[in-house]
């Protein structure tokens, strides 16, 4: 082998990073400031974005995509995602360069590459590089957080009764940590015969309340007139979603923080949907609430250190202002006030969008560069996760993990090693050997927003949108779940026919997995199908590479399964179609 073409100069120094890394120190990295910060070269060519900043979106789009669309009208993103091809190509090329010298990849280059693409990220989401880490998807985010808020016995941990699945067990298994069952969600032991047996928590319990949604909703209002109802006032952490997962309900976000933080209340977003669908600007607590969507931060956002943007001192824990500023209460009136969904109302919402993310990018009038508005530190949550393999387009296995600067000092990884008690991005860059390549590739999926444009592609997703909406409820006859648009991202619950689709009335979670089962081996159409409050709805998502003809194709199978009168007697082919994993 041949040696090196120039000689590179040694010299004797210790060990700058934790453990015996060969790179310079991590925190010493994230900190630089933006306009001193030089990022490492890559040590190959990533993956040619060519022209597609003047790519058509649609069917254009797709060549961006390894979705077999040829066998299958793909209409679920929300559920796992789907990878651009650019990612995916360049995981697989840092998977082929650490395998060429293992020793000189996770030694030497794996951590400046690794703070190289967290300080894109945090560009992208509005955020300060030191507040932000990488997490192998959002339920370990979660879970991280959940462990931080440090919750006692006789605290509440308060959430809706419309999150996610998986959070609800989060708390299940607090619950049981705090009462000495361990963190294990099994039922505590039968008590001994002759024990004292009373009502309400065992001693040493935390409380888990939910605050129960009901729909029809009118409003956004309706979701935070709740929450100021049923919180108690012992609630030490509320957990809320950007989008919620079951009924595709993008929430109030700012308006709940602004509650929680009136009430001393610790607060967590679960943002798992919220990368990409909306916009975020963490600095400015925006992180949930189409009405909020002012462009892309990614090249308006300052970074600490920059000389132009101070690190906020966000006092978590004490009471909010009883006012907050005239932009919050106008766009939330916006929101409220909303129209009616129809197809022209989504045009208008579009427009509108657009018309903000040109202001944000042009910045108030004598703002130093980088800065849109001053924070607004009651409505700041202390904790966000978000996962990067949903509308990003992020290879899986990527997250992020955003924590409030003062709430830092108590959150730990579920994995401790070497870089534990160095600092906040030393604790998590670095949970043992493993694949590296999810967080690494995510900044091809970065890319290709900047180059297509955030403010761009959500306009067509939320257009295209209304389209299907408008096209589906004027076909079957019925509404969706959200009141109006504008409770929408990039996915909206659309009500099925009533006729033979379930086999009783109301319907049943039986009936819901009985249709997606026919729509995925009969017709080939991914779409999942919801049941709420004995009702059936298709929960349909839009992405740059769908077209309208994708939910015609929709409406089509689902009538054909509704004239059958029968589906119990629907027969799927064989063989069966296999699905693009």
């Amino acid at each position: 082998m041949a040696p090196p073409s120039s000689t590179p100069v040694v010299t004797r120094t210790g060990y700058q990073n934790f453990g015996s890394f060969f790179t310079e120190n991590v925190e010493d990295l994230i900190c630089i400031p933006k306009d001193s910060y030089i990022a490492p070269e890559p040590p190959f060519t990533p993956p040619s974005l060519g022209d597609i900043a003047t790519l058509d979106f649609g069917e254009p789009c797709r060549q961006l995509f390894n979705i077999d669309f040829e066998n299958w009208t793909f209409i679920n993103h929300g559920a796992f995602g789907a990878v651009c091809r650019a990612a995916h190509q360049e995981s697989n090329q840092w998977r082929e360069h650490c395998e060429s010298q293992p020793l000189r990849f996770l030694d030497r280059q794996l951590f400046p590459h690794m703070v190289r693409v967290m300080r894109e990220m945090a560009d992208f989401i509005g955020a300060d590089p030191r507040d932000l880490v990488f997490v192998p998807n959002a339920t370990t985010g979660l879970n991280v957080a959940i462990q931080a808020a440090g919750l006692r016995p006789g605290d509440t941990m308060y959430m809706l009764n419309i999150g996610y699945g998986s959070v609800k067990k989060m708390a299940q298994a607090a619950l049981a940590a705090a009462a000495g069952r361990g963190a294990g969600t099994a039922p505590a032991p039968a008590p001994a015969p002759g024990a004292d047996i009373t009502g309400g928590e065992a001693p040493g319990d935390i409380n888990v309340v939910y605050g129960e949604v009901t729909f029809p909703l009118s409003s956004p209002r309706d979701i935070v007139d709740l929450v100021a109802a049923t919180m108690p006032p012992n609630t030490r952490l509320a957990v809320f979603d950007s989008v919620t997962s079951n009924t595709a309900l993008v929430m109030p976000v700012s308006e709940l923080t602004r509650l929680c933080k009136s009430r001393g209340v610790q607060v967590l977003i679960d943002g798992a949907h919220a990368l990409g669908q909306l916009h975020l600007d963490m600095r400015r607590g925006i992180c949930g609430g189409t009405y909020h969507d002012s462009g892309s931060s990614s090249s308006n956002s300052g970074t600490k250190g920059d000389g132009h943007q101070t690190r906020p001192l966000q006092q978590v824990g004490s009471p909010a202002t009883a006012s907050v500023s005239s932009t919050a209460a106008t766009v939330e009136a916006v929101n409220i006030a909303a129209a009616t969904a129809t197809a022209a109302d989504v045009v208008a919402d579009v427009v509108a969008d657009v018309a903000a993310d040109v202001a944000a990018s042009a910045g108030p009038q004598g703002s130093a560069p980088g800065n849109l508005v001053s924070p607004e530190l009651d409505c700041v949550p202390d904790y966000f996760v978000s996962n990067c393999h949903k509308w990003l387009c992020a290879p899986r296995g990527s997250a992020i993990l955003w924590v409030a600067p003062n709430r830092q000092a108590f959150v730990r990884p579920l994995v401790v090693s070497h870089g534990s008690g160095c600092g906040f991005t030393s604790d998590f860059i670095w949970d043992g050997c493993r694949d590296y390549a999810p967080y690494l590739a995510t900044s091809s999926a970065l890319a290709l927003w900047r180059l297509l444009g955030p403010p761009r592609i959500r306009a067509y997703c939320r257009g295209l949108l209304g389209e299907a909406v408008a096209l589906l409820t004027a076909r079957w006859g019925t509404t969706m779940l959200a009141p109006f648009l504008q409770m929408c991202g990039c996915m909206a619950l659309v009500e099925l026919p009533r006729a033979g689709l379930a086999e009783t009335e109301p319907a049943t979670s039986t009936d819901a997995k009985y249709v997606q089962d026919l729509l995925h081996h009969v017709h080939a159409v991914e779409c999942p199908v919801k049941c709420i409050q004995g009702r059936l709805y298709v929960r349909i998502s839009v992405h740059i590479y769908n077209i309208l003809s994708d939910y015609e194709r929709l409406a089509e199978a689902v009538d054909r399964i509704a004239a059958s009168n029968s589906p119990s007697q629907a027969q799927a082919p064989d063989p069966d179609p296999a699905p693009n994993e």
